[in-house]
Formats: C-alpha cells, sequence, structure tokens
C-alpha cells in the first residue's frame, strides 16, 4: 500500500464541526471552546481549593499468595511549568481501605493522611496500611487536596493516584479512577469496556461502591453483535465490593482462583468470544466503580484495565455521516502511539518482539450508530494504511463494516488484528487514530500489546484528541505549555550485567499547525527531578518510541519515577511500556495531560 502525507489525507475527509475543510484534525469552533473553558474556569475561580476523590477498586494483598499492591502517589498538582521546583506547592492526601464487606481500615475510617511535596513520587505499600491483617481484598478512595502557592483544586484527577500489583511473575499499574462532585449523585449511569475472547483469557471483575449510599443494578455481558449473554443483578450495601467472573458467569472469592470452566449448559458457549461489559446503576442508587483483571489461561501473568461511565440518555437516530461526495464527516479523531506490528526492541538482555491488538466499544453512543475509520501513522508523519482502502477489513468484520468504515451499534464492539489486515510490509511500529461519528470517549478504545519471547500480554486504551488537548492548554496555571503529560510507576536499572527494568516512551505529534515537537521527558523520584533529557526532534504528525536505558548514559538506578513529557510549543502525547526483565513481563501507561480535567472536575 502506497502510504501518503497525513495532512492531505485528512484534507479529504469532510468534518461537520470543523472550520475548514482542509484542516488536519477535526476540531469544534473555536468559539465554542473557549466559551465553555471561560464558563468552567470562572467556577474554578468562585471555588478555590477542596478535597477531590479518585477511586481504586481492587486492592489486594496477600502474603500466602505472594500478591502485594502498593498506591503510587504523584502530587502533579503546581502552579507554572517549573512549579515544582522551589517545594512551595504540595498535596494533601487521605487514603480511605474497605474491604469485601465495607469494612473501613484505621482510626475514624482514614487509613493513612499525608503531605506530599509536588513530583516527589511516593509509594505507600498497602501491607503498611493493614496493620496485623494476614490478607486484604478491597477497594480504595483517596482524598487529594492541593496546598500551592495559587489557590486551586487538583489539575488531573487521572494522574494524581495509581495502584500497582506484583506477583513473583506479573504485575501492573493503573491510575485511580477521578469521582468528581457532579458525579457523586444517585442518577443512572451506563458504565462499560469491551473485554477480550474469553477463550484466551480469564477475566474478574472487581466492583466497588466507594460512597456512604447504597448501589444496585446489572452487570450485563453481550457479544459483539450486542446480543445479551448475561445480566447479573448486584446490590452493594455502602463501601462493599465484590468479584465477578466472566468465564463462569458467576460472583467468586478468589480473584486469583482459575474460574474457566463455563456453566454447563449450552446456552453459555457463545461467552466464550470477546464482546462489551456493562454496568447500569439503578435510578435513585449510586454508581460504583470496577477494575478489569485480565489472565491468560493456565498462566500467572495478569493485566488490569478499567470501564468508563457515561450517562444514561436516549439516542439520536442513526444519522449516516457523509456528505455529496461520499466524504466521511468525522466528529473528532482519537489516538494512541502504541501501534506495533511484529516489532524488533533489541534491549541490553536480548532482543523483545511487539505486536498490537485492539477491542472497540460503542458503548451507549450519542446515536444509534457509532462509526470508526482507522488509520496507521509512521514516524515521519505518513498515513501509511487506512480502513477505508484495505479489502481484509470487511472480510475480517463483515457484519460491521459499511462503506469501508466500522459501523456499531449500542452494546456492540469489535476486535482489530491487523496480523489480519494489510499494513505494509515495512511497517512495523507507530500510532493508530480513529476518526469517529458521532463522538465518543476514548476509554473505549482498547489497546493490547504482547510480547513473544515472553508470551507476555497488558492491555490500557486510546487518548483523547486534539480537540480535548487544546482546552486542557487554556488555564494560566499551566505556565503556557503546549504538551504536560505524565505517566507514572517507571524503573530504570540497568549496569554492566544487563537490564532489570526499562522503559518505551511512545509519543505521537497531534499538532494542527506542521510544527516540529522538541520534547523533554523529565524523571521524577522520591526527592524530585532526578534527570531531563532531550529526544530530539518529533516530525509534525510523527509518532517515535525511544528505550530509556538508551538515553541514559552509564549505569542507572532510578525508581519509582513519574515520567514528564513537556514541550513549550507542540502538541504531543505519551504513553509507556513498562518492562520487567526480570519477571519477563510488560505493563502498559496511557499516559494522562496534567490538566486534563482542571476545567471540568471543579469544587462545588
Amino acid at each position: 500500500m502506497t502510504s501518503f502525507d497525513r495532512r492531505s489525507f485528512l484534507a479529504t475527509v469532510s468534518c461537520s464541526l470543523a472550520g475548514q475543510v482542509s484542516a488536519p484534525f477535526f476540531l469544534l469552533p473555536s468559539t465554542s471552546v473557549k466559551a465553555s473553558s471561560q464558563i468552567q474556569a470562572d467556577k474554578q475561580k468562585e471555588n478555590g481549593s477542596c478535597w477531590l476523590d479518585v477511586v481504586a477498586p481492587f486492592i489486594v494483598e496477600d502474603s500466602e499468595l505472594g500478591i502485594e499492591s502498593e498506591i503510587v502517589l504523584t502530587s502533579d498538582t503546581f502552579v507554572g511549568a517549573k512549579g515544582h521546583a522551589d517545594e512551595q506547592d504540595s498535596t494533601d492526601y487521605e487514603i480511605h481501605l474497605y474491604d469485601m464487606t465495607g469494612q473501613a481500615v484505621g482510626i475514624n475510617g482514614i487509613a493513612r493522611q499525608l503531605t506530599v511535596k509536588a513530583m516527589n513520587t511516593t509509594v505507600l505499600p498497602v501491607r503498611e496500611l493493614i496493620g496485623g491483617a494476614k490478607k486484604f481484598c478491597g477497594g480504595m478512595k483517596i482524598r487529594l487536596r492541593p496546598k500551592s502557592r495559587k489557590t486551586m483544586h487538583a489539575s488531573d484527577l487521572f494522574s494524581s493516584a495509581f495502584v500497582r500489583w506484583r506477583t513473583a511473575n506479573s504485575f501492573d499499574n493503573v491510575h485511580a479512577n477521578p469521582d468528581p462532585l457532579h458525579w457523586q449523585t444517585t442518577e443512572s449511569f451506563f458504565y462499560s469496556m469491551p473485554f477480550p475472547s474469553l477463550v484466551e483469557y480469564e477475566c474478574v471483575f472487581s466492583l466497588f461502591n466507594p460512597n456512604s449510599q447504597r448501589s444496585a443494578g446489572e452487570l450485563l455481558m453481550t457479544d459483539s453483535s450486542g446480543k445479551r449473554l448475561v445480566a447479573q443483578r448486584y446490590d452493594l450495601k455502602p463501601h462493599a465490593s465484590l468479584l465477578f467472573d466472566l468465564n463462569s458467569v458467576s460472583v467468586v472469592n478468589n480473584p486469583w482462583a482459575s474460574n474457566s470452566e463455563p456453566k454447563s449448559n449450552s446456552e453459555n458457549k457463545f461467552h466464550r468470544q470477546h464482546g462489551l461489559l456493562s454496568v447500569i446503576n439503578e435510578e435513585g442508587t449510586v454508581k460504583c466503580f470496577g477494575f478489569l483483571m485480565i489472565r491468560r489461561n493456565a498462566q500467572k501473568r495478569f493485566s488490569v484495565e478499567h470501564p468508563i461511565h457515561q450517562g444514561v440518555f436516549k439516542q439520536h437516530p442513526a444519522i449516516a455521516p457523509f456528505d455529496e461526495k461520499n466524504q466521511f464527516k468525522a466528529k473528532n479523531v482519537l489516538y494512541t502511539p502504541l501501534l506495533f506490528r511484529n516489532q524488533k526492541i533489541a534491549t541490553a538482555n536480548g532482543s523483545l518482539t511487539l505486536d498490537s491488538k485492539f477491542y472497540f466499544g460503542a458503548g451507549l453512543p450519542l446515536e444509534e450508530s457509532l462509526w470508526l475509520l482507522p488509520f496507521a501513522i509512521d514516524d515521519q508523519g505518513k498515513a501509511v494504511w487506512f480502513a477505508k482502502d484495505d479489502k481484509k477489513l470487511s472480510a475480517t468484520l463483515p457484519s460491521q463494516t459499511e462503506r469501508g468504515l466500522i459501523k456499531l451499534g449500542p452494546h456492540q464492539s469489535c476486535a482489530l488484528d491487523f496480523s489480519q489486515l494489510s499494513l505494509p510490509a515495512k511497517f512495523s511500529s507507530g500510532g493508530l487514530a480513529v476518526a469517529v461519528s458521532p463522538d465518543t470517549n476514548h476509554t473505549l478504545f482498547k489497546v493490547e500489546i504482547r510480547v513473544a519471547e515472553w508470551n507476555a500480554y497488558a492491555f490500557t486504551h486510546f487518548r483523547p484528541g486534539l480537540r480535548s488537548a487544546r482546552r486542557y492548554q487554556k488555564p494560566n496555571e499551566r505556565g503556557g505549555l503546549a504538551t504536560d503529560y505524565i505517566a507514572s510507576g517507571a524503573r530504570v536499572v540497568k549496569g554492566k550485567a544487563g537490564n532489570r527494568f526499562d522503559e518505551l516512551i511512545c509519543v505521537l505529534n497531534i499538532d494542527d499547525q506542521g510544527l516540529e515537537g522538541r520534547p523533554m521527558l523529565e524523571l521524577f523520584g522520591a526527592r524530585g527531578l532526578v534527570n531531563r533529557i532531550s529526544l530530539g526532534a518529533i516530525s509534525p504528525f510523527g509518532c517515535q518510541h525511544f528505550l530509556l536505558s538508551e538515553l541514559i548514559e552509564g549505569d542507572a538506578n532510578y525508581g519509582p519515577l513519574t515520567l514528564r513529557l513537556t514541550d513549550e510549543e507542540a502538541t504531543l502525547l505519551m504513553s509507556v511500556i513498562h518492562i520487567d526483565h526480570h519477571r519477563r513481563d510488560i505493563a502498559l501507561d496511557h499516559g494522562s495531560d496534567r490538566f486534563s480535567t482542571f476545567l471540568d472536575f471543579v469544587c462545588q
């Protein structure tokens, strides 16, 4: 397939929300964005500083099984581009732990209180929080409040706190999920995510009610066509949790036990394929949060991923998003820099081969149909593949393609495996973009990466598009940076004997002004900044990958780290692959803009 300039390609894609058809990305009219931002900025000024909440539904500590959990705090709210440097900014944290029955850990229901200086990566072993208990399984709520030189609330709830799980053979690292004040209601929410094939994986869903009120509703599994497979009633009292096994279609007690055998009746045979998992809480009860633990059958490895909340609403009728020339009128473009096809990564310990697979969920779309146009981007900013030209796409998804695009209805999902598609023979790594109509949430688009040599795998999800990024850039507290991206849970340990830990830094330039990126990568440990590295030039629209150990001269022993990517002019995004050579395993961090929730998740 012949490659072509992405700007030229996107110029052929009509966009009903773009100010001009030739724009290389799909933006809302600038006046609309400014007006909305100003409204939220005014609210923020009125509200000032306050406690805001994040939630992690799956905390496990069991020394007999060799399972450890840690809480990683980034304290990444500070004023200006370098406000962390003089140690004037910090964040207060309260850690609330609840066991499966809803019983709180600690005095007055608080497991730990602490203040963390800005960008001082702080790790709290859960073992230290549960006292003399031999084991713990339950959920966590973290409350945080910045103490900055300028009164402000948390700038990004997605990157304020993380959970890290470790066993002898595997590990993962996932951010706690925001629970903003205006979501803490008794309205009904639709909470969903695609799940992978249950032939290949065992999946256990941990559902946690972080509220002081009851939550009741339904866990729903649908197949890729949206057909209803299983409906499991749930009723959780305040702060309680449950574990739902997707393979056995039952509530279980042990998240690490093998429950891979499905129920015996013939109706459950189709449960073995990929589909969509949804949680719908009843009107009048509060919503819950969940993490999905994904394990390979007969393996001790695991990965953890999460759904996304949507409001429950009446959908608009389906409208074919094409103009009179049959051009696709996209409403947004979503991205990930994690596209690999037989990509060899040369490390000091030997070569690793990376491959990607993608799962797209419709959730509850704004209209009755969600249209998707994926395209692949190389390191030079060329669009080297797009779905509309690939005849193999319709053969792979015969009932879910129309006019060369993917078309999904409510509760539907699909899997995109590039080993079955027509990527150019020379293409091995880059980014994947998906133009969508109507707009949708990036968290519904999942990424799976596999390492052939280790039989390892990990899951994460896409990043929001340029329209969101432009919004994140507006607050004065940001200090004028075009890019300010955070990932955490990183480690780099290397020496003459080889590497113990490493990171693959994945960067995608999504700027629509044709700007070359020249980002800096900053590494923050327990006492703040430990290193600052230039990544060089990133071509307009280009996607590049950097092995962190190769960017650091000599021996190194860094970690745990928070990674920060900054650029003064170009708009970039960053995701990270954590590499553990001892465990022969990987984990993924999709990264988050340091101001991604600042204008939306405010004090009330």
